[in-house]
């Protein structure tokens, strides 16, 4: 019996003490559990598409940059930095045209020059076709691209494929009478595309149909007969299988602008790069939602926060784009602030050369921005606009041009301050001994500054920044490296 009653107490011991380990170690007890450190890892390849040249410009040209930063040593070794430091410019044809047994093959184009700029001829497939960007190794990290002028001007981004794409710009009934809407797919398999458009007149249903887009080609949708009469236009491209790269071109005749990519709706953007010429500006303001926006404009100038619209808030009534006009604003660098009761998202038309230049909702720039194409000389002047909505910014700029015989010349780091609720504007010029040659630019926001929005400007004339607007890119965040998420250990899938 003594024997019996001491082999009961050895189980219950032994159960007592698998009970204590499993409650010590559950999630949810009340022991902390280690935490979780995210990974950091290089970048090692990145994949761009860049349209077709604009109507009446000719064949392209890419300007691209693979810019190092202090994070890519943080970040140390990573599966794939074995690979070569390879850009691979491909073209991309029309549909119509790659079915045709006529179309011409064209020959890719590689670039290896890791920390120079380096500007090419963009392949050619038929009659211009896009172009796709494959870097890998030192190309990858920090890669920046945009389709360029011959001159060196970069008019667009190239940009990745995805899933979900936002443009806001003018109507066809308030200049654009042409607007191109191009459709990339550079995968393996073919990509199902949805495209809502939005005017001032509401939701419009020209293209209720799915766009199928070939692999490793591209598709035009001419989007001016749908929207006639329009003042603002809204083009919300999706994606339900595969992804696609999108750009929109507006314009009359053959002068006109790209439309950057806009960030997604929300109720807080920020659209960067108004010129000190921007006192005719046009706002766009989309609300995709069922419910309309009030919304709060605020200009980030020099001299501080500017309400043009005074303390009331403007209305902007549902699934539909609309249009205000900016004449309060003056002549000041400035950046524009929205704040809504929904989620918005907008653009900013600034007057200049043909229906003028366009800008963005655009995220900061986070470790670094660049941008590549930047003209030295022919009697333009090229310019940052930086714009700090929250805390204080310190900001290093740096120049960079193309190698000649091996060398690359960086110019020496410009530093810039931007108080909280300001916008500065700087001009930047090529490194010293290279007033000849293009260049590109990297912004890098110091450690401890706040939310810094950045977008390069190029004006006509040689008075600064004050004259008639060539071009405007928001500036893109060009990393090396990036942050996974953290992961842990879990007993949820085996406990209650």
């Amino acid at each position: 019996m003594t024997r019996r009653l001491g082999l009961f107490g050895a189980v219950l011991l032994a159960l007592a003490v698998v009970y204590v380990i499993a409650w010590h170690t559950q999630p949810g007890s009340g022991h902390a559990a280690p935490t979780a450190v995210p990974r950091t890892v290089a970048v090692t390849a990145v994949d761009r598409s860049c349209p077709p040249p604009a109507p009446g410009s000719g064949q392209a040209h890419i300007a691209m940059i693979a810019m190092p930063s202090g994070a890519r040593a943080a970040a140390g070794p990573a599966r794939g930095a074995a690979q070569p430091a390879m850009a691979t410019l491909s073209a991309v044809p029309a549909a119509t045209t790659a079915a045709s047994k006529s179309s011409a093959k064209s020959v890719p184009v590689t670039a290896s020059a890791p920390g120079a700029l380096t500007t090419v001829s963009a392949p050619q497939a038929g009659s211009f076709g896009g172009t796709q960007i494959v870097a890998t190794g030192q190309m990858a990290a920090g890669f920046e691209a945009e389709q360029a002028t011959a001159g060196g001007l970069g008019t667009v981004a190239c940009t990745h494929p995805g899933s979900d794409m936002w443009f806001v710009g003018t109507g066809q009934g308030a200049g654009a009478s042409t607007i191109r809407l191009y459709l990339m797919n550079t995968g393996t398999v073919a990509a199902s595309v949805d495209v809502t458009i939005l005017t001032d007149a509401g939701l419009q249903s020209g293209l209720n149909d799915g766009i199928t887009v070939p692999p490793h080609q591209y598709m035009l949708e001419d989007i001016a007969p749908l929207v006639r009469g329009s003042a603002a236009l809204v083009l919300h491209v999706q994606t339900s299988s595969g992804q696609v790269a999108a750009a929109v071109w507006e314009g009359s005749g053959s002068t006109g602008a790209w439309l950057p990519q806009a960030s997604a709706p929300a109720t807080r953007v920020v659209i960067p790069g108004l010129t000190a010429a921007s006192s005719a500006a046009r706002l766009f303001i989309a609300v995709p939602g069922a419910g309309d926006a009030n919304v709060k404009v605020t200009a980030l100038t020099a001299q501080g926060k500017f309400l043009p619209f005074g303390s009331s808030p403007v209305n902007s009534p549902a699934a539909a784009a609309s249009s205000f006009s900016l004449s309060s604003l003056g002549a000041s660098a400035s950046a524009i602030e929205l704040s809504s009761s929904v989620p918005i998202t907008g653009a900013v038309l600034v007057p200049g050369n043909g229906i003028g230049s366009v800008t963005a909702a655009a995220a900061p720039v986070t470790e670094q921005g660049i941008v590549a194409g930047n003209p030295a000389g022919g009697g333009q002047t090229v310019g940052l606009v930086l714009s700090a909505p929250a805390g204080a910014v310190r900001a290093s700029i740096t120049v960079v041009s193309s190698e000649r015989q091996g060398q690359t010349a960086q110019g020496t780091p410009q530093l810039a301050t931007v108080p909280a609720g300001h916008t500065v504007a700087v001009t930047v010029r090529p490194a010293r001994g290279d007033d000849d040659r293009p260049f590109a630019i990297v912004v890098t926001p110091q450690a401890g500054s706040g939310p810094l929005y950045a977008a390069r400007v190029v004006v006509s004339g040689g008075n600064g920044l004050s004259g008639p607007l060539a071009s405007v890119l928001p500036v893109p965040s060009a990393l090396t490296a990036v942050t996974l998420p953290p992961t842990r250990d879990s007993y949820a899938a085996v406990l209650p």
